[in-house]
Order: C-alpha cells, then structure tokens, then sequence
C-alpha cells in the first residue's frame, strides 16, 4: 500500500473492525481465565519475554558478499572474468552477477593484477572490467589477444585502442542512450529503439572496428574488430554500473520526495531518471542479453559456451504472485490462496497483524492455545478471526509463504525490529526469506536490503511500479519495467559492494491500476481494463522478453467486500486465467528465490572441446530444484556444425530447440547432483 493510511485503511487496522468484540461473551470470559489460569504459575516470566526486544539475529556486514581475488588454477571453465579493483567504483563483482542472471555460469573470477601470460592462455574467452591498466598489462592482454584469445572488455584503457581498432577522443558524456546498428549477427534479435544508459562513455572514433551499436550523438558505443589470430570487443561505458544504475535508481535522489505520494520510496530515484516512453522495454535486460550475444560471438570459433534457462521446468516466464495483508482474517487469506491453487500456484502474503500490547499478545496466544485442547475448546467459540500459527503451519505445507510485513514509519532499523519481534512472538516462525516493506518505504540506495540481511531476509519486493513517475508529461500511464528488468539481481551499494538480497521487481499492482484504498493515486481502471493490461505484458514476457513478473494482489479488498473485491478478484483471476493459458509458472516469492539461489549456485567443470570431432564434455553440478528442473541451453549451431546428439551419464537425451534474444540452442532438462554431459556436433546435420 502507498501513501498514508486512509480512513478505509486504518478501518481494516482497527480490531474492533475486524470481528474481535471488546466485550466478551461469558463463554469467551470462561475459557479465557481458564486459559490464563493454566500458566499462572509462569505468568511473569512469560511476560517479561514477550516485552523483551530482541536484536537482529545478523550483524550489519552479514550480507556483504565477498569477491573472487585470486586466479583459479587449473581453468576449469572456457570464461574468465577480471576484476580491477582500481576502478573507482568497481562493479566487477556486479559483472559476475550479471552473467549469473543470464545463465552464463561457466566462469571463473580473478584481479588483473594476478594474471599471467600462462594463466591468460588457458582461457579462450576473457571479460574485462573497467579500470586503468598498467602499461605491462596492457602488453599482456595485446599479446593473449594477437595469439588467438577472444577479449571483451567494458571501457577499457586507452593503451589497448589498437587492439580494440578504435581512438580515444578524449570527451566523456555522462550519460545518454544507445542504438543496435542493424545488419550483425550479433544484434539480431535485440530491441532496436534507443536503450538507456547512465554511467559515464568515452568518445571514441572507429580506427578499423565494426560498429554494432552508437549513441544519441553517433558515436560509437560497442565494437567488434579483429586482430592477429584473435578478436576484441568493446563497451565504450561500464556495463555493469549502468545496469546497476538502471535497476536501482539515482543515488543522487536517495531520500529525496520526487513523486506525488507522500513518503519517500525507491520509485522516487526514477523520478526524470527512466524513459517513460521506453518503459514498456525491459531495457537494463536487453543490454545484459547483448552482452551475452556477444561472448557467444567471441566463442563461436573456440569452445561452446553453456547456458541457464531463466526459469523452472522450461515455463517461458514466471508470475511472483505476493499480496500484503493488514490485520486480515484467515478466511480472506485463505479465499485468495484457494484461488492462485485453482490455478496449480502458490503465493506469498505479507502480513501485518493488528496492533496488540504485550498482554493482548498473550491473551490472544492463550486462546488460540485453549481452542485447540479438546476440553477447553467447547468452552470458547472457535470463530479466532486472525491467521493462527496453526493456519500457517496448514498454508506452508500447501506451498504458500507467510510472512512479515513491517511499518518503518518510526525508523527503517526499529520497524524491522519491531515487526520481527512481534512476528515471532504470535508464534508465526521460523521468518521466511522474502519481505516487502509496509507502504514500500524506502531509505538510502540500498538501505533496505543492508537491514533486511540483518534478519535473513533474501529477496526485496519493493521496487514497485506505480504512481505519477510512470505517467507521461501528456497524462498518459505507462506499464512496463521501472527499473528496466524483468529478473532478479542481487542489490549493489554504491562503491560495488554485492549484498547478498535479490531485488525483485513488483511489476503488476492492483492499487495502482484500481481503487483499492482511496488514495487518489490510481489509473481509477476497473477489473476488466487492469486485466487487459496485465495481460499485455504476461504476452509480451512470453513472447519478447522473458521475465518474472511481480504480482501485487492485496488480500484486504476482499475482506472490505463491494465492488473494490469485484474489481480486484476479476483482475487477479483473469491474469492468473491468461498465465496459465500460456504456461507461464504461478509461484510465491519464496519459491521463486529458491530456484534463483539454486540455479546460482550451479557449478560446471572440465569443459572440454574437440573441434576435430565436434565433441563438447562438461560435468554439471546442480543443487536440488523444488519449483522445477533447471534447462540448460548450448548453441545450436557452433562455428558451422549442427548440435546433432546429447547424452547424459551417457545416456541418450531428449532435448527440444529454444530462441532467445535473435539466437538459436538446443535445451534440455539436467536433473539434480553431478552429471556427465556430452553433446555432438556435425557437419552433416546443416
């Protein structure tokens, strides 16, 4: 919910508005003394722990992850990744994050102040970060890349200009926009319109490179130019800081009002910072994929490059159904889950009980304690109208995520606190791992996900698409991907430090389409027309751009009735209705974040290549997937041969063919644990 609490908000709030009677009935009175008189004899003690506050489970740095520093030795994959740790700042970290994203995982880390001509030569295909290099270094990489070494590299030193067959001019633009020059292989299949980018690009003039992409003032962006037996490629920006940039919002705005709605969210740092009118283009995500065109390109003439499908058991993409719930009875939870069910999905509820003192709390606990005891039960009317551990315990078991949602109008630290105090103490723990924030307040860059990590929370859903900076200057609203993504990445601060949270998108939100509490802040659509719109942009993920579209269904509508119930139920049941029409996966947050994290934590070795017979080995390690097999995906066609046969564990395997971003590959399901897999290529099979 955004905005201050309305009147109709602050009813749901209200105990005494959600079926809890400040009078008791004398039956009610009965089996509350005899509850209380059970654990008289600890009373106080009890007491004393319910007020007491207890801190975060987690230090401030416990979701830092640490980088790669030292070379890998022996390669045990074709990709290496290089950081420069005197790029200030330096995203080599969010490089690698990037890769992961895009399934390409058979990578390995180090600083290029490690690197040797021997530790070089082991890798036919390097990524270089941004930074300054030194002049020995700089010799190193011309030398890997004239003697046959495949080189990317993210605005790279101005000592390497002719091996990249371009000059430096000198100039620098802040930021800006770039274009595909159509007619490469290696853009086809890329979003043609202007793609934002914001961190700071050289100027340079093409001294022998092919042009594959320019800026609003036509120069050249991104190139491909061959030398000796090799090949270079360029970004003329940093990548890895634009996409971050892109994603989280300006900096420059953090803990600024931009909006129209009052209280500060991360919505307010997009605020003259995303193109409205190419908000439709998950444009952060297409430049990722030509990314990754690219080093397919670059690897065409040496070992196949393997890849991760984005989602679970081949759906073409996912809906991240959530719904925030304040002071909401369990029968109206209970209504929405059964819905998403019908569907064959599962769902995550944020939950804000009403507010209660440290006696209420007890008194509460002690009835939903007595209902259950066979004797004490008839004495109470079991009709407890709140969710009860028992209904979580019942909800989790089906696939559901209950968890919490904390008010941080007092403070972003104490609001965590707060709320995960008072969520354990109703008894509704273990926390699960995801979180969107009460009224997606936000603090700093990244402030959000620091706190939440303190209490194990891995995956943010408040990045949230709604409000005046996704209208037009014409009035018009625009859908689409706010921070330009359809796909989770894990948060970056501003000097590229990886936390290890996934922001998460919430893309499809039923009170910035409807009427859902008042505020004034929505397009005023009614159920048939929000469908509409959701429908358009499953359609478009299914078949453009594949994402995990944030779902934001509130579940106190239906406890409110009337046509705000009407409308929103049409929507979420047409928009599930469309999803499932078109494969595209159902899942709570919580689900979602296990396969991202699984799908993270693949690992792949000996990756081996025998051009003569067109022999590709690797052995794939995958945890176990509990929303669904991982995919993996090699180029259908390599450096003129046809994939013709996989075999796992030596094994023959059935595999089918998959498009993506303008590129063809064969795909096909690798269960969990360690697996042989072999895959043959073929002249003959062109």
């Amino acid at each position: 919910m955004v905005g201050s609490l309305s009147r109709l908000h602050q009813a749901i709030l209200r105990p005494a508005k959600v079926k809890q009677r400040t009078l008791l009935t004398r039956r009610q009175f009965l089996g509350t003394v005899a509850a209380g008189a059970i654990g008289l004899s600890t009373a106080g003690i009890g007491y004393g722990l319910e007020a007491r506050q207890a801190p975060p489970p987690f230090g401030p740095e416990h979701g830092v992850v640490a980088g790669a520093a030292t070379l890998p030795a022996p390669a045990t994959a074709p990709l290496l990744v290089v950081g420069n740790a005197r790029a200030v700042p330096s995203f080599a970290g969010y490089l690698a994050e990037i890769l992961r994203a895009e399934g390409l995982f058979a990578f390995q880390e180090a600083e290029v102040t490690r690197l040797t001509l021997t530790a070089l030569q082991q890798y036919p295909l390097v990524l270089l970060s941004a930074g300054p290099l030194t002049a020995d270094e700089a010799a190193l990489l011309r030398r890997y890349v004239v003697e046959g070494g495949m080189l990317l590299a993210l605005r790279p030193d101005p000592r390497l200009d002719e091996v990249f067959g371009v000059r430096h001019l000198g100039a620098v633009e802040a930021r800006g926009s770039l274009q595909v020059v159509p007619g490469a292989p290696v853009v086809a299949g890329i979003e043609t319109g202007r793609l934002q980018y914001h961190s700071p690009s050289d100027r340079l003039e093409l001294a022998g490179a092919q042009e594959l992409a320019r800026s609003q003032t036509g120069a050249p962006l991104i190139t491909l130019h061959h030398v000796g037996s090799g090949r270079a490629a360029l970004w003329a920006f940093d990548l890895a800081h634009s996409i971050a940039l892109q994603r989280q919002g300006n900096p420059e705005e953090a803990d600024t009002e931009r909006d129209d709605i009052p209280g500060v969210r991360a919505v307010d740092m997009f605020v003259d910072w995303i193109d409205v009118e190419r908000i439709h283009v998950p444009q952060a995500d297409e430049q990722q994929r030509l990314l990754a065109n690219m080093l397919l390109e670059l690897s065409s003439a040496n070992v196949p490059l393997p890849r991760l499908w984005y989602f679970p058991g081949g759906t073409p993409s996912v809906l991240v159904t959530t719904g925030d719930a304040h002071g909401s009875t369990a029968n109206y939870v209970e209504e929405v889950l059964a819905r998403v069910e019908q569907r064959g999905g599962t769902m995550s509820v944020y939950y804000t009980p009403p507010p209660a003192s440290t006696l209420g709390r007890m008194t509460r606990k002690a009835r939903w304690w007595a209902a259950d005891v066979p004797v004490m039960g008839v004495l109470l009317e079991r009709d407890q109208p709140l969710p009860t551990p028992g209904h979580l315990a019942a909800w989790r078991e089906r696939g559901h995520e209950f968890g919490m949602h904390p008010y941080v109008e007092e403070g972003l630290a104490y609001g965590y606190n707060a709320y995960w105090n008072e969520f354990l103490k109703f008894g509704y723990g273990p926390v699960p791992p995801t979180v969107r924030t009460h009224r997606i307040l936000w603090h700093g860059w990244v402030e959000n996900a620091r706190v939440q990590a303190q209490y194990g929370l891995r995956m943010n859903l408040d990045h949230y698409h709604i409000g005046s900076t996704v209208r037009t200057a014409d009035g018009a609203w625009r859908s689409g991907y706010l921070g330009g993504t359809g796909l989770p990445m894990r948060f970056v601060d501003q000097d590229g430090t990886l936390l290890n949270v996934f922001q998460q998108a919430t893309h499809l939100v039923d009170e910035h389409m409807m009427n859902v509490f008042d505020t004034g802040y929505d397009q005023g659509l009614d159920g048939s027309m929000a469908a509409s719109l959701s429908r358009h942009q499953i359609a478009e993920s299914v078949g453009r751009y594949p994402s995990a579209l944030g779902v934001q269904c509130h579940i106190d509508p239906f406890l409110l009735g009337g046509e705000k119930a009407a409308n929103v139920g049409q929507w979420f049941e047409e928009t599930l209705d469309f999803a499932t029409d078109l494969g595209v996966a159902t899942l709570s947050a919580e689900r979602w974040l296990a396969f991202v994290e699984a799908r993270m934590a693949a690992r792949v070795e000996q990756v081996q290549w025998q051009a003569a017979t067109g022999r590709w080995q690797a052995i794939l390690d995958l945890p176990p997937q509990p929303a669904g097999p991982l995919e993996l995906m090699l180029p259908q066609q390599h450096n003129g041969a046809e994939l013709s046969s996989i075999r796992l564990n030596g094994e023959t395997h059935p595999w089918h063919r998959r498009r993506l971003a303008g590129r063809e590959y064969v795909s096909f399901y690798v269960p969990h644990g360690r697996t042989s897999i072999e895959a043959g290529y073929s002249l003959s099979a062109l």
